[in-house]
């Protein structure tokens, strides 16, 4: 099984998440997917890409499992983040509008994913929580620069600190969150978006972007460097061992 796969159709990409039965949980080879569906998508320059997971889920984070499983932790973690930081600078630098579709779970490696995106939707029973310190990481995937910069530092600082779940409402309410839907409401709102966005011009996108990156998110190559960095010191900890054989024990 492809663990992503693409479409295009009508100068759009839909990149597709697809280890359902993982909640689409990512491990090395689904961020290795991930990059070379977004490298296709970049040389193919749709007007937009749609970013989603397959099973009605979006992305419940790392895959814990690989982590567990790892014979040398900081190596992996050091190469996924790799691939990780080069996904979140194609979407920041692409010439196409990234719209994340949000469903069921948004968690960890998944939320920064999402707000790396320029526009996002959700439906009502998502559920968002950053992860990261439930393990005992640090954000990575840009998550440190985007969301901080998107809710404020405060704000940021209770997501990280207490990792409680986020719903939907107060996900918009922050910013995060675009447009929030019912489940079956949300293909066609979706269309509606594309089409809406397709009918005016898009050759302003990449200035545009260029105009968001340097005024909201400056000093991102920089940022993702020292969240590699950090994740990577993290994971060749005891703690970080123990506290993985600990959360499968309580399963």
């Amino acid at each position: 099984m492809n663990e992503v796969f693409e479409t295009f159709q009508d100068d759009i990409c839909t990149i597709t998440l697809n280890r359902p039965d993982k909640k689409n949980a990512m491990n090395y080879d689904l961020f290795k997917a991930l990059l070379e569906s977004f490298t296709k998508a970049e040389a193919e320059k749709p007007s937009i890409i749609v970013l989603r997971g397959s099973g009605k889920v979006f992305c419940s984070g790392g895959d814990l499992i690989d982590f567990k499983d790892a014979k040398d932790k900081k190596a992996l973690v050091n190469e996924e983040a790799d691939m990780f930081n080069k996904i979140i600078k194609i979407i920041r630098n692409t010439s196409a509008i990234v719209i994340a579709v949000l469903e069921s779970v948004v968690i960890g490696a998944g939320a920064g994913l999402a707000a790396a995106c320029d526009l996002s939707i959700a439906t009502k029973k998502t559920i968002m929580n950053l992860g990261y310190r439930r393990i005992g990481l640090t954000p990575d995937g840009g998550g440190s620069i985007l969301i901080s910069r998107i809710v404020g530092a405060k704000k940021f600082n209770e997501l990280y600190l207490f990792s409680k779940n986020i719903s939907m409402d107060e996900a918009q309410k922050l910013g995060l969150v675009n447009f929030v839907v019912d489940e079956e409401e949300l293909e066609e709102r979706l269309q509606k978006m594309i089409d809406e966005l397709k009918s005016l011009p898009m050759e302003t996108i990449i200035y545009f972007k260029e105009l968001v990156n340097q005024s909201l998110y400056s000093g991102l190559d920089s940022q993702l460097d020292k969240e590699r960095q950090f994740v990577t010191e993290l994971a060749g900890k005891k703690e970080f061992q123990e506290r993985l054989e600990g959360f499968f024990k309580k399963k």
